[in-house]
């Protein structure tokens, strides 16, 4: 999603979070965080994010920490780029083919 979509979808999702926390009487930030990011290290295994040029191209391991400590900037970034991969936007850093090995 676009980087614009991507910041609303956060703020959707904490809006959300924030929400059901309140009826459930239990703060759900925290495993909605962990989940989330756990997610987002999952997927850029995937889509092999350390392939393309961007400042959140590590690893899963690094992706996950660095999520979960700054999820509200590490989302919505994650986001934006995987949507620069999927529409074939995103650049491939320098050595890098374009097929997979």
């Amino acid at each position: 999603m676009k980087a614009w979509i991507a910041i609303l979808f956060t703020i959707g999702l904490v809006a959300a979070c924030a929400l059901v926390s309140g009826f459930l009487r239990f703060n759900l930030g925290p495993l909605m965080v962990l989940s989330t990011s756990l997610w987002l290290a999952y997927d850029s295994s995937r889509i092999q994010l350390t392939r393309y040029k961007s400042g959140i191209s590590y690893s899963p391991v690094v992706l996950f920490i660095a999520c979960a400590l700054l999820w509200v900037i590490g989302f919505p970034w994650y986001l934006a780029m995987r949507h620069n991969i999927a529409t074939g936007t995103a650049f491939l850093k320098d050595g890098v083919t374009s097929i997979a090995a």
